[in-house]
């Protein structure tokens, strides 16, 4: 067979496949992030296989244990903060939020994924023809067989690539078919590039961008409800303090209460006190019995909350040890340096609300952009490339006009001539559509803009809001701070109007109601004044959590909170924030 003489050309038209095949794996490697493409090592597992979830198998931690000795659970706050973020159900649960939001930017990349399609199918028709001159017969019969192939891809840039293989098998009865059975095959390469709509990267990797900053603000949510569930914890931990040394003062109240009344037994017995002296004695005795219980029950249903937080046991009665804090009270010296106007500037930086309402600004923004784009008019540049081939026994006709045997080929002999590209087939077009109303475009690029404006006025509330909150924790600190010694000297004055009734009561220019009454009010000066240490320590927390700063406080990185591994860290009594001490 004379093969047709093959142009300069038709050479060059030659490399064309190639070169789309170049451009396919040099676009490849500029995708985000690398897909794994079937059928490759891997990709039932990437793609079928269910996501191993992270559990923990025991429900109280080693580390719980080891702090539990002597039936005491001794912890410091830096303790309890550890054991929150590992153990708390709470805390459980809001971690898969952020890992959640890693799946939904492996979703938005689907867009992207390579994809093979394929075609088989088989049939037979019978026609009746009205006519056997065409055909030779009087009904038609068709027997075909099919098997089509389509591998495509859309790529960042809007770029789209298509590779078509068809291959068909048709026998008939036409005695006038030259070819029967026919065997034909194409394969065609095309290349579509939008111009104007869809160009460019941002509005092709919207989904993906916008996937990302809600992961980042997953986390900075996450980062928020995990400084509340820490400051939470926190002012527990301190009121367990209180509790326990409240509970000390009113016993000692009591034992006070107990020995004036065994007195003024004895003063009874030997006639220099009315009886009535004794009834009156025992009736405060009483009522400070009333006040202990109440404040040893309080104690332990704190406890039985301290220990709901730091574990994730379904009854957390089941710790039965008590527990006993081992922190003392922030000197009321502390943090008398602070620089309010830095710190305020720090929360503005720092604190997650404000993290999460930028993203959504960034959002806003690639929302803009993408909208903008979209009231562009449709301009897309298409360039295909083809080849087709025929093969199958042939007729040829005899000089008579009688048909008689031809060549025969093949499959083979049909994919030879294929791949040969004796019959290429070129096309180029482009296609333009400009919408006369484009009102949905118009309206989502609208909605976008004032969306847009709305998050950045968010944000501006959002920073004041935050700077008042830092200057009422600051103002809260150095109440407490007065408090302190407001309430030393109330209690000092106490133990001196104590004194002097007793002394009083003893030259018999008193009454015994007097000298319980300044009893009374020693106990109530103490507690005050005890109130008031741990409130100065909860402020400085509260201080914390409203610049933001709880975590790096307590060298707390976000990473190791959402998986669940936190390693124990020296608590500073002083906030590191600027101007601190």
């Amino acid at each position: 067979m004379h093969r047709p003489k093959v142009s300069a050309y038709q050479k060059m038209q030659a490399g064309m496949p190639l070169l789309v095949f170049l451009s396919y794996v040099i676009c490849s490697t500029h995708l985000i992030q690398a897909q794994a493409v079937f059928p490759l090592p891997g990709w039932f597992k990437n793609n079928i296989g269910r996501p191993a979830a992270d559990e923990k198998s025991k429900m109280v931690s080693d580390y719980l244990n080891s702090l539990n000795k002597d039936g005491k659970l001794s912890l410091t706050e830096a303790d309890v903060i550890r054991l929150v973020l590992e153990n708390n159900l709470d805390v459980v649960v809001e971690r898969y939020d952020p890992r959640l939001a890693f799946f939904d930017i492996e979703r938005a990349y689907t867009l992207f994924d390579p994809k093979l399609q394929f075609t088989l199918s088989a049939g037979r028709s019978t026609t009746p023809l009205p006519t056997n001159f065409l055909t030779g017969v009087n009904s038609l019969t068709d027997l075909q067989h099919m098997a089509n192939f389509t591998f495509s891809q859309l790529f960042q840039t809007g770029t789209q690539y298509q590779i078509e293989f068809d291959n068909a098998r048709q026998s008939s009865n036409n005695l006038r078919n030259l070819v029967n059975p026919l065997i034909s095959s194409s394969l065609r390469a095309t290349i579509t590039q939008p111009l104007l709509k869809n160009f460019g990267l941002l509005p092709n990797t919207r989904f993906i961008r916008i996937s990302r900053n809600n992961r980042d603000i997953s986390e900075h949510l996450f980062a928020q409800k995990i400084i509340d569930m820490i400051n939470l914890v926190q002012n527990l931990y301190w009121d367990l303090v209180f509790a326990r040394e409240d509970i000390k003062v009113k016993q000692r109240s009591l034992d006070l209460a107990t020995k004036t009344n065994e007195d003024n037994k004895r003063q009874v017995e030997i006639g220099t006190l009315a009886p009535i002296e004794v009834v009156k004695s025992e009736s405060e005795i009483a009522n400070r019995k009333e006040d202990l219980i109440v404040a040893e029950f309080t104690l332990k249903q704190m406890e039985d909350q301290m220990k709901k937080l730091i574990t994730s046991l379904g009854d957390p009665a089941q710790i039965t040890s008590s527990i006993e804090p081992l922190d003392p009270t922030l000197s009321p010296s502390a943090l008398k340096d602070f620089d309010l106007a830095q710190a305020v500037s720090y929360a503005i930086e720092a604190r997650p609300e404000i993290k999460q309402a930028r993203k959504q600004i960034e959002n806003g923004e690639i929302d803009i952009q993408y909208f903008r784009n979209q009231l562009l008019p449709r301009a897309d540049l298409s360039v295909s490339y083809g080849t087709a081939a025929l093969a199958g026994p042939s007729k040829v006709f005899a000089p008579d006009g009688t048909l008689l045997p031809g060549p025969v080929s093949g499959l083979e002999d049909n994919l030879h001539t294929l791949f040969r590209r004796d019959f290429p087939t070129y096309n180029a077009q482009i296609t333009v559509e400009i919408p006369i109303k484009n009102r949905s475009g118009q309206a989502d690029y609208a909605r976008a803009s004032i969306a847009k404006r709305q998050a950045e006025r968010n944000l501006k509330a959002l920073e004041q809001r935050i700077a008042l909150e830092v200057r009422n924790a600051h103002t809260q600190l150095e109440m407490n701070r007065a408090r302190i010694e407001a309430t030393q000297k109330a209690r000092e004055l106490a133990e001196k109007n104590l004194d002097a009734e007793q002394k009083k009561f003893q030259l018999g220019t008193s009454t015994i109601r007097f000298v319980l009454e300044e009893q009374r009010n020693l106990a109530v000066a103490q507690s005050n004044e005890l109130r008031a240490l741990v409130d100065f320590t909860k402020s400085k927390n509260d201080l914390e959590k409203a610049m933001g700063k709880t975590l790096e406080a307590h060298s707390i990185r976000i990473e190791d909170a959402i998986a669940g591994k936190i390693e124990p860290s020296k608590q500073t009594l002083t906030t590191p924030a600027a101007g601190g001490n």
